[in-house]
């Protein structure tokens, strides 16, 4: 399963399902690109995606898009702590303003439905940016959309009002004031310190309405999406069925939407290629699903797209378990996985790089990439037991090592449905006996699997993917901050270190992209120092797609035009 970073350029996101937290066969002709190669990463360029590109006057006027997903989103208040499921973010993206959409190459571009322009107006002494907001965009409710709802989202997420339950504070947390300019619809933000990734705040924007008031900003959102300002419009959700379905919205003063509505469907991850063969859905996120991906190959009518995503696996250990609270018994297991094993079983039948990542920020393919991973890049069972020695866990029964007359075992949590993440559990449960550990595998409900489990710290360790976004230094921040009392963001395994919120503060604030990289890499040391996470592979980005389903499938860093996609006629 898929979870996304916050903040998050939504449309850079991909379907969250089997691996992934939340981004073949095809011809080249029908790939978009922005230049030339970024990297190796999967083998795929960081500046090209695969979506079937058709201008709009081959797209067909009507139709239905049958989008599968692997759960309900738990909160569609996207900046909500349960908020940023992929899920939800591809549910939001076709209802939700953004001030900036993104090319293949992850270039920004404005998105002018919304905003008409958007720029730094002065760097000293303090930076500031000015928006100018296109005055034909309301809400559903026939509101304007104005400099007073940027206001209140940056007082929502600012993370001075302990009564909101924010995702992520990244970027809002260093701005000084949002100001009304010369009319309503000039915005006026100032920055205390330089923030270099300013274009991925407001990203996705809410009402002032329901930003306004704490308890309709962690609640409000639950059931339903409330005052949204896009090309579709909700129409019905059905729990029972589990079915979200959205319908053209006739008052979107942008481009009319191609497609009549587009139906989220609920269905187990495994599930999903045995919809898509029988026309139940219109497209399936292959990711590094094997079974999936030679399915695909055979089935009529469907072909592979494939790009190079920034999204990644990787393993949370839960630093407030009794086995994990000790550093050493961290990096024991991060020694004693053997990554290469694993992605080469899970990646190498899909013909894709089977690089393990050594790196918690940037991807393979993506500029300022370093392998930080110093001596946890080798396994070494040698070096693992020996930090169970010193750490006081010794040789037990079974070959499980024991302390204090308890033996160590954890519990790995992984959701129903989702094949390849059993076929990882059961490859590191076989790893980690040999050196004394006792995994436990527990298959939980795909459905809760965020709200009930990740969130909450309900694991020892939880394996899941991060969908990246084209900032990928600033979408880190909440993943890897110190946790105080409640504010999780989302750290979900409670692991941080003072000295990496303060590389992360500094990197966030360089103007200077080179500086910046390097303070963002000697953070990363410090995350493998602390064994905060263990970063597996950077996940691929292949997509199962009807033929004639047009601008949609391997996103790579782009956005989706949600009022361009569509069927080929």
């Amino acid at each position: 399963m898929k979870r996304t970073s916050r903040p998050l350029s939504i449309a850079a996101l991909l379907l969250a399902i089997a691996l992934v937290a939340g981004a073949c066969g095809k011809s080249d002709n029908n790939k978009t690109s922005a230049g030339g190669g970024g990297g190796t990463g999967n083998g795929q360029s960081a500046t090209e995606n695969d979506v079937n590109a058709t201008p709009r006057a081959s797209v067909q006027d009507g139709g239905t898009l049958k989008w599968p997903m692997d759960g309900m989103p738990p909160n569609f208040n996207y900046n909500e702590l349960d908020g940023p499921d992929a899920n939800n973010a591809n549910v939001i993206g076709a209802l939700m303003p953004t001030p900036f959409d993104y090319q293949a190459d992850s270039t920004p571009l404005l998105k002018k439905e919304y905003v008409e322009s958007a720029e730094v107006t002065a760097k000293d002494p303090k930076q500031v940016v000015t928006y100018h907001l296109n005055p034909k965009a309301k809400w559903s409710d026939g509101t304007p959309i104005t400099w007073a709802d940027y206001e209140a989202q940056w007082k929502a997420l600012n993370g001075k009002n302990d009564a909101y339950k924010v995702a992520g504070t990244s970027g809002y947390e260093v701005i000084e004031s949002v100001a009304k300019g010369k009319d309503d619809y000039e915005v006026v933000v100032t920055y205390a310190e330089h923030f270099a990734d300013w274009r991925n705040t407001f990203n996705p924007l809410y009402p002032a309405s329901t930003n306004s008031d704490p308890k309709v900003f962690n609640e409000g959102w639950v059931d339903k999406p409330l005052v949204t300002a896009g090309p579709f419009k909700l129409d019905t959700i059905d729990q029972t069925a589990k079915t979200i379905t959205l319908v053209r919205d006739d008052k979107w003063w942008g481009d009319k939407a191609k497609l009549d509505r587009i139906v989220f469907r609920t269905i187990d991850g495994d599930a999903q290629i045995d919809a898509l063969a029988n026309g139940e859905v219109d497209f399936i996120d292959v990711g590094a699903d094997v079974n999936k991906y030679q399915r695909a190959k055979g089935t009529s009518g469907v072909e592979l797209r494939k790009a190079g995503g920034p999204n990644f696996r990787h393993y949370d250990f839960n630093g407030n378990s009794e086995v994990f609270k000790d550093v050493r018994v961290r990096k024991a297991v991060a020694l004693g996985i053997d990554r290469s094993t694993i992605t080469k079983a899970l990646l190498g039948p899909l013909g894709v790089d089977t690089a393990p990542l050594n790196n918690h920020i940037f991807m393979l393919n993506q500029k300022g990439y370093r392998n930080n991973a110093g001596e946890l890049a080798t396994p070494s069972a040698t070096k693992a037991k020996a930090l169970l020695d010193e750490a006081g866990w010794k040789p037990g029964p079974g070959g499980v090592r024991v302390k204090d007359g308890k033996p160590l075992a954890f519990r790995w949590v992984i959701p129903s449905g989702t094949a390849p993440a059993k076929q990882e559990a059961e490859l590191v449960q076989g790893m980690l006996a040999p050196i004394g550990f006792k995994v436990n595998i527990d298959v939980v409900p795909s459905d809760p699997f965020f709200d009930q489990y990740v969130s909450p710290g309900n694991f020892d360790v939880v394996a899941f993917s991060w969908g990246g976004t084209p900032y990928p230094i600033s979408s880190a921040v909440g993943i890897y901050h110190t946790v105080q009392g409640d504010d999780v963001q989302q750290n979900y395994g409670r692991i941080g270190d003072p000295k990496i919120d303060d590389l992360f503060s500094q990197a966030t604030t360089e103007l200077d992209p080179a500086k910046a990289i390097d303070e963002a890499n000697h953070a990363d040391k410090l995350i493998w120092d602390e064994v905060h996470s263990i970063t597996s592979y950077q996940r691929p980005d292949i997509v199962a797609a009807k033929s004639t389903l047009a601008n949609y499938g391997a996103l790579g860093f782009a956005s989706v035009r949600y009022e361009d996609v569509g069927f080929t006629k």
